[in-house]
This record gives structure tokens, sequence and C-alpha cells, in this order.
């Protein structure tokens, strides 16, 4: 197996090539550990690799409780009722959010053992990298404190989106093939005919301007949408929310920024503006031809409810802070 050593023999704790040290895993006098997964995520990627996870874990001397993400609400009440102190994921970025809603604001560790099809949260963490073994180890490594953008119905790890992009990423979680985060383009091209900018006025700390635009992205880390570098640069320890509203633009401007947007050069297109800002208002504006419309937010991959015309969202960066188990390439200390 690849999580074993080279030498033929049972790895005692380290795969070759991991970026850890011993000194920095959980020991077994440490408290209790939970293991979240969810069968669903990746076409059933994180069930297939259950037993190896848990033989790795057990290797390392963890034996955690087992925790099943069936459903939104039943993730969130095992995590809740859950007494671990350290709380292991796999899955995707809606199972990193599920957790962290619950672990936020707490001394409690999320470890990210990313099996997702998206994982734009562990991505952004520095959490991709290694085989399964590697994963984790550094999802028992020293914890790193990062912001989160709250204020909505739940804290967001990643981004928060309205417009266009919600129907993309609702259509890509409906698909069953392809599999792996090219689903999201096929989502892309087949959402682009029903694209309508929408009215909104957006407030960036206290100053308001009304616009239409085609798709916003409250960012707190760069990636979204299975790789998508929607705002380079956006760091969760900086206290600022990254923002990139993509304005009136035609179907086919649409589509030509978000094919841009895998290398992030769509900040380039003349109908593509950022910002940076610790406190964002989205409200819904009245539309002229009073079709009700309302506005779908998702954060993390995760609906996060809506916009209800003449409605308002304020969400602000929040540095309290989630604790990520070897997040972000830091030094882990010995001891």
């Amino acid at each position: 197996m690849g999580d074993e050593a080279t030498d033929g023999k049972p790895s005692s704790g380290v795969a070759v090539g991991d970026d850890v040290t011993m000194s920095s895993f959980i020991k077994l006098d440490h408290p209790a550990v939970a293991l979240l997964v969810n069968p669903a995520a990746n076409a059933g990627r994180a069930s297939r690799n259950l037993k190896t996870v848990l033989e790795l874990l057990h290797r390392r001397g963890v034996k955690p409780e087992l925790l099943e993400a069936r459903s939104s609400s039943a993730s969130i009440e095992a995590v809740a009722n859950s007494p671990a102190e350290r709380v292991l994921v796999m899955g995707g970025d809606g199972t990193v959010h599920l957790a962290a809603s619950v672990l936020s604001d707490t001394d409690r560790i999320l470890g990210i053992i990313p099996t997702g099809t998206g994982d734009d949260a562990a991505r952004a963490l520095e959490l991709l990298e290694g085989d399964l073994a590697q994963r984790v180890d550094r999802a028992l490594s020293e914890p790193v404190s990062i912001n989160l953008i709250t204020g909505a119905a739940r804290p967001v790890v990643t981004s928060l989106v309205a417009g266009f992009p919600t129907n993309v990423n609702s259509r890509a979680n409906s698909m069953r093939f392809p599999r792996g985060a090219f689903r999201y383009t096929i989502a892309t091209l087949l959402e682009i005919p029903r694209m309508v900018p929408t009215t909104y006025r957006l407030t960036l700390d206290g100053k308001a301007t009304e616009l239409a635009a085609a798709a916003i992205v409250v960012a707190n880390t760069a990636w979204f949408g299975g790789g998508m570098e929607i705002c380079p640069g956006a760091n969760p320890t900086d206290g600022l929310m990254d923002i990139c509203l993509v304005g009136d633009v035609s179907r086919l401007e649409l589509l030509q920024s978000f094919r841009m947007v895998n290398t992030g050069t769509h900040v380039e297109h003349p109908k593509v503006s950022m910002f940076r800002a610790v406190e964002v208002s989205l409200e819904l504006l009245d539309d002229p031809g009073g079709k009700g419309v309302t506005g779908s937010m998702r954060a993390d991959g995760e609906p996060l409810g809506i916009i209800p015309a003449g409605g308002r969202t304020t969400v602000r960066a929040d540095r309290s802070s989630l604790r990520v188990a070897g997040a972000l390439k830091q030094d882990r200390p010995c001891g």
C-alpha cells in the first residue's frame, strides 16, 4: 500500500516525505478525537478511504469516535454532541463548513482530511499536498487560527456567493457525471443561458453603491468552484474579506471572464472589480418588473438562505477564529 514505508515495514507514524514530526502528533493521552465522514463526498470517495484512514489513525495511537454526515443537520448535531476536542473531517468543503459552524469560536480543533470534489478550503489552507497518510498526519498536527466570515446563518470558511455562481454550484452538486472539479465547468456552461444580472446595493465598510451584477463573491480564501482562483491573494489570517464583483456583463462576457478565473486573470477584465473590506452589506433592490426576485446565497458550497427583495445580509471578517490543524505550512513546534 502507498500508506506504508518504502522499506516494506509498516509505518511507525510518519510516511516517507511527511513534513511533520512525530512530536507534533496527538498523543495517546490527548483529548478525544472524532472523525466526521461524509459518505456522499466525491461520489463516495470518503467512504472508500475510511478503512485506510482508520488504520492510519490506529497506527498513530488514535481511536476516533466515528460520526456520520448523513445530512447537514445531522452533521452539525453530531459534532455539537461529541466530547472530542479535535474533530477530523473526511469530505469536501460542505462538510468542513458544517463542522466549522460548531467549532468556530471554541478551543476545539478542526482537522481536514480532504476527500471532496472541490476541496477549496483544503487548497487554500495548504492541506491538499501528499498522499492520504500525509493528510492524516497534518490533521493530527498543531493548529493555526484562521479568520472566518460571520454574520450570515453560519460562519463561512472559504467564500459566500450571490448571483450566477449559486446556480452553478447547485447544478454541479446535482450532477452524477463527470466526477471531480470538471463538473463545475460543465455546470457553468449549462447555466450561462439562464444568467440575468441582478441589482444590488453593496456597502463596503460603510460606503454604499448601487449596481447590477452577475456575481458577487465575498471571500476569506482565494479559491472557489473546485480550484477557480476567484480572489487571488485572499488571506484567511489578515482580518479582511476580498470581494470580487462581476458586473453587468453579457452571457458571452461572463463565459469569457469565468474561463479566466482558472488562472486568476479575470481581475483584468474591465467589468470585474476587486475590493477589500472588514464589513460587507449586500442588499437586493426591488426589481422594477415586480417579479419578487430573491437572491440565493451559498457558502462553502452549501445553501445559506436567501436575500429577499429589499432585504439585506451583512457579514464581517471575524478574527475570532477557527483552529485548523496543519494549516498554512506553519512551523510545527516540537514537544
